[in-house]
């Protein structure tokens, strides 16, 4: 099973740089906005990855997906546990600004002249589905016989690897490795696609909203130093409402069970984790992700 994920998940590398490469140049063609382009591409990449998975798997999509309800309860927990772990992926971008652009950050930029609804439609709510679906879903059912915990930082792991940007990878293993977490312990996909949506949609939100802000009412530009002062007082204040809140969602959801046996587990040899696939995951993102944005590759070139 772990070769079989492993390979799929390769499989999903392949074709998200081929439809990124061959599909959006030919998209553009096309007199379509630039939301709309995001808009297309976003089903483009997920739709069939879902589907050829629960087709080649045999599996129901509420088994795979974990299709389930979330309680009030659960869902105020995980929104409130998305917006409060915010400062921290702001203090990861903050101090990894000087290895490449936000890239993140551009591509929201250039949507703001869409309006904040489809701006959100398409970068909050398209990617906490579709994308939750995949690593939360897929990647946590896959892996699930190595055990909660390495299903958990594998969905962690890829799900940083396709983000294709180094800045982007290092928060994205972080958040990832929440949600699934999140997932595990609710047995819910809701409890990984709300506070996705609260993290994109804030960020969306922010975007939107400052950009209105015109160059002559700002009367600087803060230093590295300022906004490092201001992210570490935020991710101060707003450490213990992350820790109250993860601590109430622990008392809520108890730790379950492993749900595969290890003892029967055991009776077959143990597939490699780090296959050929995941090694070549690996260099597809140091090629076309890591090195083309890395300031000091850019000086190099040019």
């Amino acid at each position: 099973m772990t070769r079989r994920t492993n390979q799929f998940f390769l499989f999903v590398f392949i074709y998200f740089l081929l439809v990124s490469a061959v599909a959006v140049p030919i998209l553009m063609l096309f007199p379509i906005s630039e939301m709309l382009l995001q808009f297309v591409v976003q089903f483009l990449i997920f739709i069939p990855i879902l589907f050829i998975y629960l087709y080649t798997e045999r599996v129901s999509a509420k088994e795979c997906f974990s299709l389930r309800k979330i309680s009030i309860k659960n869902a105020i927990l995980c929104i409130c546990i998305g917006f409060f772990v915010m400062p921290f992926m702001s203090l990861i971008v903050l101090l990894t600004s000087f290895l490449q652009p936000n890239l993140a950050e551009e591509s929201m930029s250039s949507l703001n002249s869409s309006g904040l609804f489809l701006m959100i439609v398409v970068t909050a709510v398209q990617p906490a589905i579709f994308e939750e679906l995949v690593f939360r879903g897929i990647a946590l059912h896959g892996y699930r016989q190595r055990g909660m915990r390495t299903a958990l930082l594998m969905s962690a792991f890829l799900f940083a690897m396709l983000h294709m940007n180094l800045q982007q990878a290092l928060y994205a293993f972080a958040l990832g490795a929440i949600f699934a977490f999140l997932v595990q312990r609710t047995g819910s996909i809701f409890a990984s696609i709300l506070p996705h949506f609260t993290v994109n949609a804030s960020n969306a939100a922010a975007m939107y909203l400052f950009s209105d802000i015109t160059t002559e009412a700002v009367t600087a530009t803060p230093t590295f130093l300022q906004q490092l002062i201001a992210v570490v007082l935020q991710c101060i204040i707003f450490l213990p409402l992350l820790l109250l809140c993860g601590f109430l969602f622990c008392r809520c959801n108890p730790k379950q069970p492993e749900t595969v046996s290890f003892a029967a587990a055991t009776e077959q040899p143990k597939e490699k984790l780090f296959s050929a696939s995941i090694i070549i995951i690996i260099i597809l993102f140091v090629v076309f992700g890591v090195l083309p944005n890395l300031y000091i590759f850019q000086a190099l070139v040019n």
